[in-house]
């Protein structure tokens, strides 16, 4: 007995092609779209990455201090942009002062992104110095670091800020 079909073009086959067409083309539309997203997402540059892994890699109280101080300041350097790079002499100060403030200390991830997200601002051309100054200040003193420490620390990334842009306006009020 031959079998009957209410749909009687679906068993022919005569909507089945059709349909694996547009399933087909769907289907590489889409992985057409994903190449295209991953192609277009925007990459993080390989230092800023690296910055967080030596920050956190100071949470080690047998950590090498001058080692990974050496490594920050040339993360940062490579962080700069070109037309408004800090002197050598003031990287290699803050960066030695925050690996002594930061060696053994207990850092969350969510710390050390917070602290280097503050450092890549100072180091942009155009901004404020004293909001991310503030951020950083205050991140300092929840990872664990005195007041006393984290204002030295403070004050030196202050100092990359200003030799990048120069320092922040601050109005003052004639009376």
């Amino acid at each position: 007995m031959p079998l009957v079909s209410p749909f009687p073009s679906v068993i022919g086959g005569t909507i089945i092609q059709p349909m694996k067409r547009v399933v087909c083309s769907l289907l590489l539309f889409a992985v057409g779209v994903a190449i295209a997203q991953e192609k277009l997402a925007p990459r993080r540059l390989p230092s800023v990455s690296k910055l967080r892994s030596t920050l956190l890699a100071l949470k080690e109280a047998g950590a090498s201090r001058p080692a990974l101080s050496q490594q920050l300041a040339e993360e940062l350097m490579s962080l700069a942009e070109k037309d408004c790079k800090p002197s050598s002499t003031v990287v290699a100060n803050f960066s030695d002062e925050l690996s002594k403030a930061l060696l053994g200390k207990h850092m969350t991830d969510a710390q050390a992104l917070l602290l280097e997200q503050s450092i890549r601002d100072v180091l942009r051309c155009t901004g404020a110095t004293f909001t991310s100054a503030t951020s950083f200040r205050q991140t300092l003193l929840g990872v664990g670091v005195d007041t006393a420490t984290a204002q030295v620390v403070t004050t030196r990334l202050i100092e990359i800020g200003e030799e990048v842009r120069g320092p922040d306006d601050i109005h003052v009020r004639s009376e």
